[in-house]
């Protein structure tokens, strides 16, 4: 198994607290299952602009897709925005190939 951790769209302080962009993330765990190549090349002030200054924490998910194979399979996805300023989201990839 290889984890990914860290929280989605989240600003926790600054005028932008209390951002979430459900649009960036579900976008973002739709790129990691189908175009990991092109996720990877986004720029992590675009990361910032789009989905708070915590989202960078989406580079960890990043990495945890980059030790996938090409091809995998989704086999579970949640999202939630729990009573917190934080997005959560869970994906479960199985190695395809």
């Amino acid at each position: 198994m290889v984890f990914g951790t860290g929280g989605m769209s989240h600003q926790l302080q600054g005028p932008r607290a209390g951002l979430i962009n459900r649009a960036f993330d579900t976008a973002f765990l739709d790129a990691l299952v189908s175009d990991p190549a092109t996720q990877a090349k986004v720029a992590h002030i675009d990361y910032v602009r789009e989905a708070g200054s915590e989202a960078i924490e989406l580079v960890m998910w990043l990495v945890m897709r980059g030790a996938l194979n090409d091809q995998v399979r989704e086999v579970h996805r949640f999202y939630h925005v729990p009573a917190s300023n934080t997005a959560v989201g869970h994906l479960i990839l199985e190695n395809l190939g």
